[in-house]
């Protein structure tokens, strides 16, 4: 099927710039672009599907560079926490009532809200992944980056454990993740909207052997290992009664060989300049998640410092009990505020620069960009149309300059995306979803979570929680 926009306002954010085209057009063949330019200069009439871009901005579709949807039912469930409580205390007894089609559910309602919100790449990162590419990702034709969650971390009660406490390693538990992940590469070499990385979980999770093991996997498959890195106190202290008191994530990491150009670090809020400058300088890529961090750790993820170093950044949204959302332009505004304030600077992080990091930044951390991330001939076709006709966009003024690059980012909620196409098929069109029965999947959603909460009370009031506390003076 051949698709045409025409007479819309693109950006191709080709060459380090946002490539502004007005009274453009852009054409589909099959997966492909095979245009790119002025309306006048197209032959869009004879396309099978028209759309009239009037009034409307047409750009790559959006990377989400590190994303757990499959814990999408319990939103809400820990937020306002000590970091040093999120996990064990937090998340923990909720999820452990989840049942492996709970995953499934709440991955779909995940992956729904970040599809219309306009992202079409995302990386996700969990156990037994390869059940959510089959059965939420392919069937919803979104682009994945599947990374299978290699964690060595013994089944026990952690919710008993003191933050001193070190966590003891199985290490046959990591083998058996680290041959899921290696089965992945194998059954999706052939499908072009399937990529695949290595998902070491932490330097806390996992052992060096094994990360060692998984490096010289990455390398052999031209991949990359996609692990958290220096995610706050909780890690930290386990870092330090592992390893040293002055022990660091990054400073072993260094010390064995394992920063360099395979590894992408997401997270990265608890390294000082000299560790940060060791990461870009030693070709290690970068994955902020603004909102998250800022809920769980409360701090500011370090995108800007990478950036400004030279380094390859990815914005993306983590899981929805920290961030509350799979909504990049939610994110995008996040960031950008966050580093004003912090360096008292309002002109770091501007609007354009945050919507490169969104777009060409996340295939750049993902090693996508040879396919997707700009607008042009011969790239696959991940395009969304932003409908510049409502009041959160309104004025649109093309001179001197064009007012819905920033409206995009300080005033858009991601809700005015009206048409998402993947891999040259339209996925979302007029805003209403092609394949997807959307209410029926919202009513079961709401149902089963209400069961799962339910199911989990006991377990949940007996962490005697900040959030538990709270609820008992009647606050949630």
């Amino acid at each position: 099927m051949d698709i045409a926009i025409h007479s819309a306002w693109i950006l191709t954010m080709q060459n380090n710039a946002l490539g502004i085209i007005k009274d453009g057009t852009i054409i589909v063949e099959n997966d492909e672009i095979q245009y790119v330019g002025q309306t006048s200069g197209s032959n869009y009439k004879s396309a099978d599907v028209i759309i009239d871009g009037n009034n409307k901005v047409v750009m790559p579709g959006l990377v989400n560079s590190h994303i757990h949807t499959s814990l999408q039912l319990l939103r809400g469930g820990a937020q306002d926490l000590p970091e040093i409580e999120w996990m064990n205390k937090g998340i923990g007894p909720l999820a452990r009532h989840l049942k492996p089609e709970d995953l499934v559910l709440g991955s779909k309602i995940g992956v729904l809200e970040g599809i219309r919100t306009g992202t079409t790449t995302f990386s996700e990162y969990t156990r037994d992944v390869e059940n959510l590419v089959d059965n939420v990702y392919l069937e919803f034709g979104a682009r994945v980056v599947a990374t299978e969650t290699i964690n060595e971390v013994a089944q026990t009660n952690r919710a008993k454990l003191k933050p001193t406490d070190l966590y003891e390693f199985d290490q046959s538990k990591g083998e058996d993740a680290l041959k899921k992940n290696e089965d992945l590469f194998r059954k999706y070499r052939h499908i072009d909207t399937v990529t695949c990385l290595y998902g070491p979980q932490a330097l806390d999770m996992v052992s060096l052997d094994t990360l060692n093991t998984v490096k010289e996997r990455a390398k052999e498959n031209q991949s990359k290992m996609h692990i958290h890195v220096a995610q706050g106190g909780r890690e930290r202290i386990q870092i330090q009664e592992r390893f040293g008191k002055d022990a660091s994530t990054v400073k072993v990491l260094q010390k064995e060989g394992l920063l360099d150009e395979f590894l992408i670090g997401v997270h990265c809020h608890d390294t000082d300049r000299e560790e940060k400058k060791a990461m870009v300088d030693s070709g290690v890529k970068m994955v902020g998640c603004p909102s998250s961090i800022s809920m769980i750790d409360g701090i500011m993820p370090p995108i800007y410092d990478f950036h400004k170093l030279g380094g390859d950044v990815g914005i993306a949204t983590d899981q929805a009990p920290g961030t509350g959302n799979h909504n990049l332009f939610r994110e995008m505004r996040t960031i950008s505020l966050l580093t004003k304030t912090y360096y008292k600077d309002p002109t770091l992080l501007p609007a354009w620069q945050v919507l490169q990091i969104a777009t060409v930044g996340g295939t750049k951390v993902l090693g996508l960009d040879r396919q997707t991330g700009t607008l042009e001939v011969g790239k696959k076709a991940d395009i969304i149309t932003v409908d510049l006709d409502n009041y959160l966009l309104t004025p649109v003024v093309s001179y001197p300059f064009h007012t819905f690059i920033p409206n995009f980012v300080y005033s858009g909620t991601g809700m005015e995306v009206d048409n998402v196409i993947i891999n040259g098929k339209i996925v979302l069109e007029n805003k209403i979803f092609v394949r997807i029965n959307e209410d029926e999947l919202l009513q079961k959603a709401n149902r089963r979570a209400r069961k799962i909460y339910f199911d989990a009370s006991d377990d949940w009031k007996k962490t005697g929680s900040k959030m538990v506390k709270d609820v008992e003076r009647g606050l949630l």
